[in-house]
Parts: C-alpha cells; sequence; structure tokens
C-alpha cells in the first residue's frame, strides 16, 4: 500500500501544471470603472498604482488573464487599455485619465478592483508645536513629514516663535513636527499660524496692517490695495487665466485643515432615527386623527411638538411627501428641521436638500448609515454594510418591503453582493414584498455573480408581469443593455414592445433610457437604416453624452455587422454630429474597414481626426495603410517612425518599395522575418551578392544563378580542339542554367 502511496504521488508531481485562466469581467457605475476577477479564496494579490498606470498581481502559478471581452460593457474614458505581457506576468491597467485604482475582496472569492479620478491631495500643513512642552514621541515620529512643506514656511514659521527661554529645543526651531488639528482643537495654534501668514504677507508687501482703521495710514497703499483686488478679481481680462496671491494660498489652507471634521464626530445619534418607535401599533387612521385634533391650540397657534409628531408619523408609514408638506408647520430654525426633510425625500427616492445632513455618512455605525445610502442613492467604499443591515431589520415591515428593493439595488450596483442578498432574503421572508421589485434586484445580483440565465430570467418574469407596470420598462432597458454587452439580438416582440414603450413614457423621467433602448434594440435587430433614421430625427439633443453615446454604439454596430453596402451608405460619407460622436475605437475600426474595402481617403479620414490625436501611435498602422493606398509612401514612412513590430515593418518595407528603395524594404523585411519577399527585393535592386542567410529561398536561389551566369570562366591555356570542346561544354551548362533560371522566375 505504500509502495502505491508513494508512486500516486510521484504521479502528482511530475505532471505538467496548466496555466490559470481567470476572466476579468467589468462593468461602468457613473464615477468609477469596475472590474471583477473571481480567484481561489485566500488567495493572496497586490496592486501598485503608478502615473496613469497600474498593476495588478496576484499570486497564482502560470496565471493567465482573459479581458478579450471587458471594453465590450465599458467605454475607454478611465481604463484605455489591459495586457499581460506573457503567462504569468501582472496584469497591467493603462488609464486614460488622471485615475487610480484600488482593490478588495468580496465574498472571500470576488476580487474588485475600481477605477476612479485620482482625488485631489490637500495641502499638508506643519504646525508649531505649543509652547511650554517637549516635543512628543508622536511628534518625533511625524518630523519626517515636515517636507512636505516648503522650507521657507517652516524658516518663517520658526521666525515667528516667541523666544522662550530655553522652552523650545533647537532641533524645534530647525525643523518643526507638523499636527494635524482635530474639529474643536488648536485654536491658538491656529491663531499663531494665521498671524505668522499675515505677517509673511506684510513683508512681501501684498498686505497692509488694517490702513481703514490706523491713524494717518498710508492712502496710495490702500488704493493699490483696492487696485489689485480689481485686477484680481477681472483676471487681468484674459478667460484662461487665473490670478491669485500667497495670501490667498495660505489663509485658505489654514482655513481648510481649522474646519476638518472627522467623519465619526458627524454620525447622526441613533435616537434621532429611531423612525420604527415613531408609531405604535394602532392604526394609523387613529393615530392621525388624533395628532390632527391636537395640533392646532388656542388661537390657531400650531402645537410645535405635535406638528413634529405628525411628520415624524408620516415617515413611519411611509409617505415622503406628506412629511415634506407637513414641515411647514415647523419653525425652519428646528433643529431637526433639515434632518427630516432629507428622510422624507429619502423615502421617496427625491433628491435631498441641500445642505444634506445624510450626505457622507454611509461609513457610520448607526442608522445614519442606511439612511446616507438612501438619501445620495449610492453605497461608496466605506459603507458599513453590518450598519445597513442592522438598522433595516429594526425598520416596520412595510418599510422592508418598500425600501428593501431600493437599497439592494444601491448596494448591488456598488459591489456588495452578500449585503445585498441577505437584505432581500429578508425582505422575501415578508408578507408585503413587492415580488416586480424584488426580481429586478435579483436579476442585477445574477448578472454580478456571472450568472447570465438567472438574469435573463428574473427580467423576463419582470417584463412578463401585467403588476409590473413601474419595474417592467426599467427591465426591459437591463434586457436589452444585457444583449448587447453579449453580442445577442432581441426578438421581434421586445422590439414592439420597447417601442411601445418609448411612447408611452416619453415625457417621464426614463423616457430617454427608453428611447435609447429602442434605437439599441434596432441595431440588434440588424434595422440599422431604422435606427440611424431615430437618432438623425429633428430636435434630437446631439450635444448631449445619450445620444453620442447612442450613435457611437448604433455605427460600432454597422462597422462589425452590416454588409459592404449598408457599411458604405451609412459611415463612408458620415459628416458633422455623428461624425464627431464616433469615439476612437469605433472610428478605428470603421478606418480598418475602409482600408480593406479599397476606399483610402475615407479611412484617413476616419484614422487621422483632430480630436484622436493623444492616441495617434495606436493607429499609426492603419494611417499609414490609407496613405500607402492613397499614394502617399513619404507620409506613411513618417507616420511609422516611432512604431514597432511585423505588420509595422511590412508596411514600411511597402513604403520603401513605393519610393524605390528596394534595400532599405529589404531590411524591413528582415526584420520582419520574410526572408524570401527580402531576398525578391535584394535581387530587383541588383545587388551583387543575395541575402545572407537567404540562399535556399527561391529568390536566393534565382540570385545565385544569375551570379553564375554572368561570372567569366577561369581562361585556361588549352589547344585549339580543346578550347572548343570546352566552349561546347559550357554552352550546354549555360543553357541548362537559363533554362532552370526561368524554371524558378514561373
Amino acid at each position: 500500500m505504500a509502495r502505491v502511496l508513494a508512486a500516486l504521488l510521484f504521479l502528482v508531481a511530475i505532471m505538467p501544471v496548466h496555466a490559470a485562466e481567470i476572466d476579468v469581467r467589468s462593468g461602468e457605475h457613473g464615477d468609477f470603472t469596475r472590474l471583477v476577477l473571481r480567484i481561489p479564496e485566500k488567495t493572496g494579490w497586490k496592486l501598485e498604482n503608478d502615473d496613469r498606470l497600474a498593476k495588478l498581481t496576484i499570486e497564482l502559478p502560470e496565471l493567465k488573464f482573459s479581458f478579450d471581452a471587458v471594453f465590450d460593457r465599458v467605454p475607454r474614458k478611465r481604463l484605455n487599455e489591459l495586457r499581460q505581457s506573457q503567462i504569468g506576468a501582472p496584469l497591467e491597467l493603462s488609464f486614460a485619465c488622471d485615475c487610480e485604482a484600488r482593490a478588495f475582496v468580496q465574498s472571500g472569492t470576488l476580487l474588485v478592483v475600481d477605477i476612479r479620478d485620482r482625488p485631489v491631495s490637500k495641502q499638508k500643513v506643519a504646525l508649531p508645536l505649543r509652547m511650554g512642552r517637549e516635543p512628543s514621541q508622536s511628534a518625533k515620529e511625524e518630523e519626517q513629514l515636515v517636507k512636505d512643506q516648503p522650507i521657507e514656511d517652516r524658516r518663517e514659521d520658526a521666525a515667528q516663535l516667541p523666544k522662550s527661554s530655553g522652552v523650545l529645543r533647537s532641533s524645534v526651531a530647525q525643523q518643526l513636527a507638523p499636527s494635524f488639528i482635530p474639529s474643536g482643537l488648536g485654536g491658538r495654534t491656529v491663531e499663531n499660524r494665521l498671524h505668522s501668514r499675515i505677517m509673511r504677507g506684510v513683508d512681501q508687501e501684498v498686505l497692509t496692517l488694517n490702513p481703514l482703521e490706523v491713524k494717518g495710514a498710508d492712502e496710495a497703499s490702500a488704493k493699490a490695495q483696492a487696485e489689485l483686488a480689481e485686477t484680481l478679481a477681472s483676471g487681468l481680462g484674459l478667460p484662461n487665466l487665473r490670478v491669485t496671491t500667497v495670501v490667498d494660498r495660505d489663509l485658505r489652507v489654514s482655513q481648510e485643515v481649522a474646519t476638518i471634521q472627522p467623519a465619526v464626530e458627524r454620525c447622526i445619534a441613533e435616537s434621532r432615527l429611531v423612525v420604527e418607535d415613531w408609531a405604535d401599533e394602532t392604526p394609523f387612521a387613529t393615530q392621525y386623527a388624533s395628532l390632527r385634533e391636537r395640533l392646532f391650540g388656542e388661537f390657531d397657534k400650531v402645537d410645535a411638538e405635535v406638528a413634529l409628531s405628525l411628520v415624524r408619523l408620516y415617515i413611519h408609514f411611509g409617505f415622503g411627501d406628506e412629511a415634506r408638506a407637513s414641515l411647514g408647520l415647523l419653525p425652519a430654525s428646528s433643529s431637526d428641521h433639515t434632518l427630516l426633510a432629507a428622510l422624507a425625500a429619502a423615502i421617496d427616492g427625491r433628491a435631498a436638500p441641500q445642505p444634506n445632513p445624510l450626505a457622507g455618512l454611509q461609513g457610520c455605525d448607526t442608522a445614519a448609515s442606511l439612511w446616507s445610502v438612501l438619501s445620495e442613492r449610492r453605497a461608496p467604499e466605506n459603507t458599513d454594510t453590518n450598519a445597513v443591515l442592522r438598522s433595516f431589520g429594526r425598520l416596520p415591515e412595510h418599510l422592508r418591503a418598500y425600501l428593501g428593493p431600493v437599497l439592494g439595488e444601491y448596494l448591488a450596483e456598488a459591489g456588495f453582493v452578500d449585503a445585498a442578498q441577505h437584505l432581500i432574503r429578508a425582505v422575501e421572508r415578508g408578507d408585503e414584498a413587492d415580488k416586480p421589485s424584488v426580481a429586478v434586484v435579483e436579476a442585477k445580483l445574477a448578472g454580478l455573480q456571472n450568472n447570465p440565465a438567472i438574469e435573463e430570467q428574473k427580467l423576463t418574469e419582470v417584463i412578463e408581469d401585467a403588476s409590473a407596470s413601474t419595474h417592467a420598462p426599467r427591465a426591459l432597458i437591463a434586457l436589452i443593455e444585457k444583449r448587447w454587452s453579449e453580442g445577442g439580438s432581441v426578438t421581434q416582440k421586445e422590439l414592439l414592445l420597447a417601442d411601445s414603450f418609448r411612447r408611452e413614457y416619453r415625457t417621464s423621467e426614463i423616457g430617454p433610457q427608453l428611447q435609447t433602448a429602442y434605437v439599441i434594440a434596432l441595431g440588434l435587430s440588424a434595422q440599422f437604416d431604422a435606427a440611424m433614421a431615430v437618432l438623425l430625427t429633428p430636435g434630437q439633443e446631439r450635444e448631449g453624452a445619450v445620444w453620442q453615446d447612442t450613435m457611437d454604439r448604433i455605427l460600432q454596430r454597422i462597422t462589425t455587422h452590416s454588409d459592404d453596402i449598408t457599411f458604405l451608405r451609412h459611415v463612408a460619407m458620415l459628416d458633422g454630429d455623428p461624425f464627431l460622436a464616433l469615439r476612437t475605437g469605433t472610428a478605428n475600426a470603421a478606418a480598418l474597414r475602409l482600408n480593406e474595402l479599397g476606399f483610402f481617403e475615407d479611412a484617413l479620414r476616419f484614422a487621422d481626426r483632430p480630436q484622436d490625436r493623444k492616441s495617434r501611435e495606436a493607429r499609426a498602422e492603419i494611417i499609414a495603410r490609407a496613405t500607402l493606398g492613397a499614394g502617399r509612401p513619404h507620409r506613411a514612412l513618417l507616420e511609422l517612425e516611432s512604431v514597432s513590430g511585423v505588420e509595422a515593418e511590412r508596411l514600411r518595407a511597402e513604403a520603401m518599395r513605393a519610393s524605390g528603395a528596394l534595400e532599405q524594404a529589404a531590411e524591413a523585411l528582415v526584420r520582419a522575418g520574410d526572408l524570401d519577399t527580402a531576398s525578391r527585393y535584394v535581387w530587383l535592386a541588383g545587388v551583387e551578392a543575395p541575402l545572407s542567410g537567404a540562399e535556399q529561398t527561391r529568390f536566393g536561389e534565382i540570385h545565385l544563378l544569375g551570379q553564375a551566369l554572368l561570372s567569366d570562366p577561369d581562361p585556361a591555356e588549352e589547344t585549339p580542339l580543346a578550347a572548343a570542346r570546352s566552349l561546347i561544354e559550357g554552352s550546354a551548362q549555360i543553357r541548362d542554367q537559363i533554362e532552370t533560371l526561368l524554371d524558378r522566375l514561373q
């Protein structure tokens, strides 16, 4: 038995290791682009950011990333390119903006990478240590951070400190330890900082010390200050110029630091959000009647406490509009006025009032996290999903049934799949669950979990449900988008339904989305003439992002799926707004097909658009092919100057051949690995010797035969009869060589 086990272990050890392959899925989410990779549990990974570049390393042997379908679902406005140099190498992400990538693991096996615009970093301000204290250990550890502040700032800050008798060490005067001020602390320190900055402005003669109050102030100086303010406000009369001073900069930084308030300190207390306790078990009509009876007192004066209870009652039962209307009974100065207004708006899915007291509180460990998600209609990365679920479980059943699908959709869109699933299961356990609403969220979750069959099943259920009048249009939009991302098609029934929905809801909030879905459905059904007719109908908002994106998608579909006549009719003569709406990738695809069809001037028009200058190198081969076809080989050589690769070398050789430089064309073909054609160009150029290493090719042999025919025989001293015999034999040999040469040329 031991021998058998040892043999099995040996066989396993010598078995070849097959390359692991991970699919990279993508999605666009408004202010960020998301990539999702499924990895084995507890797999190590590392994400490194650089300037417009990020590298993702996953600790798996012989790993291969599959990302062919990534750009089918996301545009290239943030993520520009994905590449892996070889199997086992990191995945390189190239950005089209000043972006950064952040990653986290969801559900133990989903590695989520979010690409967002890089946040604008705020300048760190180093503050002097308080007088009378030795530098703390934390201050010493932070000493290196002072390098973030300019040297001259540190020197001037040290000069402003009072020279107390040995209280501050000399090292502090040389390099001050920074300290960040928490909210409500460090007032004296901020005062010292402001005083230092103001005195610096006085020294630089951009400030004067209160010239309007000091007796005998310099009138010329005051006049100069007024003129300077007017000049700065006008921007020197140039619309593209913004002027500021060191005083503006320094005082702004000090103000920002002084007003920093940690998010934890801003979390709303749980006691102010106990919506479940704002009503009792008696019917709504009974509670409402009781409050209305006591609302107005003597002389019709509103009882503020009763009015507050009435607003809370409306919110408890989900009447957001009524709660917002009743807020007019409360004084605007009431401490809960803005909070209740935000809660009422969140219940009805309306925009929150400004300033929104619930903004940015998704990370709180209280009910504020739940209401913040509903109020801002999004769940950022720092959302405390445990607090959201805990607070959701305490809501009354009717609010759970009403708000659950909405909240689950926000969590699903943000990638919190587990939390969304827990929440939806809690909704389904209730008696008042709205099945179409739940099915919409389940479809979204199935899409995130790469389960297209379940996703389509749930969306179809919603579309066919007669009671889902409000959800069916959105479900149809999602279904058409799913078919587009998969490269599929739509049925005639779905196309007719999209047409009827877009007419029915043309003046509603989702009218533009249904119009877009209908046009996309026409494209998926290969009804390109009808799709273009809808897009080119007068009255369209052609400058809007929705119209431009839809036009780009339809032209992309025409380029890849239409016949040649349809393609040329809609694309070759394209100009104006539709031409400008094309994204770079679609324009490149159109140029490639136009090159294949021989319309080189039109191909050049698509490949060499002014708005695509930034990614010109990626299109150099397309432009070179078009210019070659148009008879401009020198322009093609200029385009290929900084490009390498097999295809680039072939194009370079073709351009050189068209210019008459056959030897240089042969060199380019050698770099491309085409020795046969290179040896032909060398032979045509009349070079004496054949191409080195190409003697066995067809034209290498022809070249050698030509050399042999042109070579003179060695003179020999022979008798006349022997010389005649040699001449006859040589003639026969030359005749055989010519016959062989002609055979090779054929």
